[in-house]
């Protein structure tokens, strides 16, 4: 059973593990995903206008009155937008109200107008009266007439009162119907959404059923098949788009007004996550589209629309002046997964409606300051064509007229119909850039300067009226054209989305990159991902278990022969690998798969099976430490425990450094001492020196007598062995001053221990050697035969116990202080090498230690350019500061001598040690 239990436990990980693909765990990772890859690209023509917290504080408590609206689309598309979308829901109907500017202006001019022409004509009768000629016979007819007159008056002011109040939805349909291509919202209605009790339920018992469904008797069901539902839809095999049993469109005033309409439901995830939406639902076999879907259909063209399940296709789209297919992967829902921006919802590319709403104020303002010139005389002496306000009141009854019948327009009359004989939208804007242009001629053509011209300017009271209310006009225009100007620039050719972001508004949500996210942003970035034909998809559940399956059952077969450490690290290993491929399969196809399956199911069946092989490495192991404690290195023993192989035979090539250490005089030294005292002596001194080895990381390959011979870099790699090792050497010294302040301490005329150590860096052989039966760790080469030979070197120069090679030299940085000696021929070795004597840290060193090594260089560079006699001044230099240093004399005699006979021409300063 044993030997199967590596396919057993990655099958029941698998199995196991595929339960959480109940949850949401893998939501949570597809988020994380998302960061990982580009941004959603933004096309600048979409536009978000927000109902926000400055709109509010304006106007008011929303929703508003819906002709504030309505005006703001009508002036949105002067600007120049090509679409409109409102994500504002319209199901009510609204009641009349007051318009409080016709009140307040309009209205008490009709009613003074009317009034003054009853007051003319009873007075004119009255004084034909008086002067006679009326007489009694005449006075039935003039009777007659007045009262005829006061009818028509009674009549015209019934009229005008009427105007009072204001259908603001035929004033809003109007608007939308002016603009063209508007559109407004739906909501299809699930089996779920049905509330108990709700008026508009039937009882499904009175048409044979047996659960309630939704009561669609209050809606014009054939006009919104005909009108509002998709036509140009192919089906083939689609099972996966929501079949709804109802759909609750705007009021019929509005929705017959616009160009479509479109659903807005977008239900977040169980984690109350928005991550996708449909772009088709369907009802009673036909089929409906998504809010920003709808328009951009006619911004594509209106390409046929292929539905498959796992596809949306449109067929022949018009997209950046080129005809193509646009592919929008559906997921394994039917859904759309969206792509947001990773960005805040406030960097997204929008505006205030504010600055739409409040150019009705500015302009009214404006209007009504052109009206009271006007009626104050002002244009008298204007001839540079018809006055501003002849051009606003054509505009505004062109307004009337295209309310009715639509941007389409209609036969128009002269002077108000465009090149082709109709009245459109256009005719409309070419009427009110001629009102602006008028009202800048009026402003700031000169024609203020005109007008003053002919008032005396002695009267000054009315002069300044007039500058003033020139003033005054022209200040408010220069706002209004600013507005303007600025909605122009950001609004011209956009798809608008109207929608809510304000503070007191519940219509907001949560996405991957910002809590209390405002919904209209999903309608934005579905119109921007379609734009950009950038679409994500993801993989079947099976899938994500497949691959499970896959890497389980791998690491199972992969493990089962390796011990722990590498078995976790190659387990480690394939989690990482896992999720890296499978984020980079999402980086490159846009396609998620599952990753929660994969890397649980991997991360049981590691964890499982290192249990299980645990408690059987455990023993093993424990016998090996047991076993050869008593006589290898614990880092010798570690590694044997990672890799039993390495009790074979053999050994590898390694660069390495080795120390050769031995105390001066040991034999003289003992022999004055009783063996047990020698022997308590010799085990301090061994005890003290390998702790330094072992604390440097070093491994001790044997002990010869009162010798240590020590290796830096195996078993275990490390780039630093020289450093490690002249570490090595300096602490010995230092543990050696110690010790003999011990034995001072003890016999004041004990002799001192001192211990000659040599080091040298090269290639080395390290491995067991010996026997099958009888092996010991240990190093060998020409490089560890050098380090042995320079240990010898220090009796020879009489250093003070440290010679290095060049080879370590070379390895050491600036950490030491060392000191050059000479190039020498050691026994055995025919090439010469430069040797150097360590004589301590740098960080230990003093100033003047420091200074005695330049001076020492110096000197040494003189000597072996052959210039004796200054080399032998400055050795007598530096034997005056430092009698203590024992390599002065050697150099000082030598200099000397070859000032009585100068060595040979061909000298090269290199020196044959001829003794070991």
């Amino acid at each position: 059973m044993k030997k199967h239990l590596f396919i057993v436990v990655p099958v029941l990980a698998v199995l196991m593990c595929s339960l959480l693909l109940l949850t949401t765990l893998d939501h949570r990772v597809y988020d994380l995903f998302l960061r990982a890859i580009p941004t959603l690209t933004e096309d600048d023509s979409v536009l978000i206008i927000k109902v926000d917290d400055e709109a509010i504080e304006n106007v008011g408590l929303f929703p508003w009155p819906r002709d504030i609206l309505a005006d703001a689309i009508v002036f949105l598309r002067e600007m120049g937008a090509d679409t409109v979308v409102f994500d504002l829901s319209y199901l009510d109907n609204s009641p009349a109200t007051v318009d409080p500017r016709y009140v307040a202006e309009e209205l008490p001019r009709y009613l003074e107008y009317s009034f003054g022409e009853i007051d003319a004509s009873i007075g004119q009768v009255m004084d034909a009266v008086a002067a006679g000629f009326i007489g009694p016979d005449d006075a039935d007819l003039y009777k007659e007439q007045i009262l005829e007159l006061n009818s028509s008056i009674k009549e015209s002011l019934g009229l005008r009162i009427s105007h009072v109040t204001r259908d603001v939805d035929a004033y809003f349909a109007g608007a939308l119907r002016l603009f063209g291509a508007s559109y407004l919202t739906l909501t299809m209605v699930d089996q779920d959404d049905l509330i108990v009790a709700s008026p508009l339920l039937i009882e499904m018992d009175e048409i044979g059923g047996e659960e309630p469904a939704f009561d669609m008797s209050f809606y014009d069901i054939d006009w919104l098949k005909e009108n509002i539902a998709l036509h140009n839809v192919t089906a083939m095999n689609d099972t996966r788009t929501p079949e709804q049993i109802g759909i609750i469109p705007a009021i019929e005033t509005l929705l017959k007004a616009t160009h479509g309409a479109g659903f807005v439901n977008a239900q977040p995830d169980a984690d109350g996550y928005r991550r996708r939406l449909h772009l088709l639902m369907k009802y009673d076999g036909q089929y409906y589209g998504q809010l920003a879907f709808v328009p951009l259909l006619e911004v594509l063209g209106n390409p046929a629309i292929e539905v498959t399940n796992s596809s949306i296709t449109l067929r022949d789209a018009h997209l950046d002046g080129t005809t193509q297919d646009i592919r929008i992967p559906r997921a394994e829902d039917g859904s759309v997964l969206v792509k947001w921006p990773k960005q805040q919802f406030r960097e997204y590319n929008q505006i205030s409606s504010w600055q739409l709403i409040r150019n009705t104020s500015q302009e009214a303002r404006f209007v009504r300051n052109l009206e009271a010139m006007e009626e104050s005389g002002f244009f008298g002496y204007w001839d540079d064509g018809p006055p501003p306000l002849v051009y606003y009141d054509n505009a505004e009854y062109l307004k009337e007229l295209l309310f009715e019948v639509g941007d389409a327009g209609q036969p128009g009359e002269d002077g108000h119909a465009g090149q082709d004989g109709r009245v459109n939208f256009e005719v409309y804007r070419e009427q009110r850039d001629e009102f602006f242009q008028a009202a800048d001629r009026l402003l700031n053509g000169g024609y203020e300067e005109l007008l003053l011209s002919y008032i005396d300017p002695a009267d000054t009271e009315i002069v300044e009226y007039v500058s003033e209310f020139f003033e005054v006009t022209r200040r408010q225009f220069n706002e209004l054209m600013g507005n303007r100007e600025e909605v122009a620039r950001q609004t011209a050719g956009t798809f608008a989305i109207i929608g809510v972001d304000a503070t007191s508004m519940t219509d907001q949500g949560l996405t991957t990159f910002q809590e209390r996210f405002p919904n209209v942003g999903i309608h934005y970035t579905l119109a921007n991902m379609i734009l950009s034909q950038e679409f994500l998809d993801d993989a079947p559940p099976s899938v994500s278990v497949i691959v499970a399956l896959v890497l389980a059952l791998s690491l199972g077969v992969f493990i089962k022969n390796l011990d722990t450490k590498r078995s976790m690290l190659a387990g480690f290993a394939l989690l990482l690998v896992s999720v890296l491929a499978l984020l980079g399969y999402f980086m490159l196809t846009r396609r998620y798969i599952g990753v929660v399956v994969p890397f649980t199911s991997v991360s049981v069946s590691f964890l499982t099976l290192s249990v299980v092989t645990f408690f059987d490495t455990i023993r093993e192991k424990s016998f090996l430490r047991s076993a050869f404690s008593r006589y290898l290195s614990p880092a010798v023993i570690s590694e044997i425990i990672a890799d039993p192989s390495k009790l074979n035979l053999g050994g590898e090539k390694r660069e390495m450094t080795a120390i050769f250490t031995d105390i001066r005089g040991f034999s003289t030294f003992a022999e004055g001492l009783d063996p047990a005292d020698l022997v308590g002596l010799l085990n301090m001194y061994l005890t003290e020196m390998s702790n330094i080895v072992l604390e440097n990381l070093g491994t001790i390959d044997k002990y010869e007598g009162d010798a240590i011979i020590a290796f830096f870099g195996a078993p275990i790699h490390m780039p630093d062995h020289a450093v490690r090792a002249c570490r090595t050497a300096i602490g010995m010294k230092q543990a050696e001053k110690a010790l003999n302040a011990r034995l001072r301490e003890e016999d004041p005329n004990a002799t001192e221990i001192f211990t000659r150590i040599g080091i040298n860096t090269g290639d080395m052989v390290v491995g067991n050697m010996g026997t099958p039966t009888k092996m010991d760790y240990t190093i060998m080469g020409n490089a560890v035969n050098l380090a042995a030979r320079l240990e010898g070197v220090n009796k020879q120069y009489n250093t003070g116990g440290i010679v290095i090679s060049e080879h370590t030299r070379a390895q050491l940085g600036d950490e030491f202080l060392v000191r050059r000696l000479d190039r020498v021929r050691v026994v055995g070795v025919s090439t010469p090498l430069r040797i150097y004597e360590l004589l301590a840290r740098i960080r230990n060193a003093s100033a003047e230690e420091v200074a005695l090594v330049e001076t020492w260089e110096s000197a040494l560079d003189l000597y072996e350019a052959r210039e004796f006699e200054k080399a032998c001044s400055m050795f007598e230099e530096l034997a005056r500061k430092d009698a203590s240093d024992t390599v002065v004399p050697l150099y000082l005699e030598r200099c000397k001598e070859f000032l009585q006979q100068q060595p040979a021409a061909d000298w090269d300063g290199v020196f044959s040690l001829v003794r070991k």
